[in-house]
């Protein structure tokens, strides 16, 4: 019964993202920066760009993710073991899936996450708990990965480049956004379907819908004054910034409270 039941849940999330165009082109500069796309119709994306002197990936994406992160690196000059540090949005199994690929990394969570990332603690949002009882994604345990956890909003600094991180709790515990020449990867804080547009996170992933919409509409107070050019989901939905698409958001987020 719960096979079927979470077969029916993750045909209804791919079709959630069928028809939708994938925006990335302002993501992808020739031998700074690539995008492996993964998961099938509802895309996981993976960032990767070369800043200081290696490589740094933000989330790591779901099925197929070990050759969609070769071949986005290979279009960089680059090798998994040149990937010095990873950034997780959240530790849902749909941006975790290169995680054996880029073990050598460091990973980047918020502290309030590292629990879930690990697997020692349940995600409160019904889908993905279901999804691990039925079959677990075979997250990695504390002793396979180095954890480097922020607990505030933190500044990474890779020679030239910039990445802020911002913690955003609601969809995970210890959900988190980062902010990276320009773009601003909300993960899954943010989401978009083709008859809503972009609002808060879903409710039946999310471990708590209001925390998350409360957190979202806080977001943009935070962010540094004009240093956000784009924004990205954690599913490859990305649009140009504008003050009215941080207003509706911030709108969309208040009016579910």
């Amino acid at each position: 019964m719960f096979a079927g039941r979470l077969l029916v849940v993750l045909v209804v999330a791919a079709l959630a993202g069928v028809g939708c165009a994938r925006r990335i082109a302002p993501l992808v500069q020739p031998t700074r920066s690539a995008v492996a796309l993964t998961g099938g119709p509802n895309t996981s994306m993976v960032y990767l760009a070369r800043a200081g002197d290696g490589v740094i990936a933000i989330d790591l994406g779901w099925w197929g993710s070990r050759g969609a992160v070769s071949d986005a690196l290979r279009e960089l000059g680059a090798t998994p073991a040149q990937v010095t540090d990873v950034f997780l949005t959240h530790s849902h199994r749909d941006h975790v899936g290169a995680w054996r690929l880029m073990r050598r990394s460091r990973f980047h969570v918020s502290e309030s996450e590292r629990s879930l990332l690990f697997g020692d603690r349940e995600f409160r949002g019904w889908i993905p708990r279901l999804a691990e009882r039925v079959k677990s994604s075979g997250s990695p345990g504390p002793n396979d990965v180095a954890v480097h956890a922020f607990a505030a909003d933190t500044t990474f600094v890779f020679g030239l480049d910039t990445l802020r991180a911002f913690v955003v709790p609601g969809h995970t515990a210890g959900s988190a956004v980062y902010l990276f020449r320009g773009v601003l990867f909300l993960g899954d804080a943010a989401t978009y379907t083709p008859w809503g547009g972009y609002g808060p996170a879903r409710r039946n992933y999310s471990d708590d819908a209001r925390t998350g919409a409360a957190s979202l509409a806080a977001l943009w107070e935070r962010l540094p004054p004009t240093a956000v050019k784009y924004v990205c989901t954690a599913h490859a939905h990305c649009r140009a910034y504008s003050v009215g698409l941080a207003s509706s958001l911030g709108a969309r987020a208040t009016s579910i409270r």
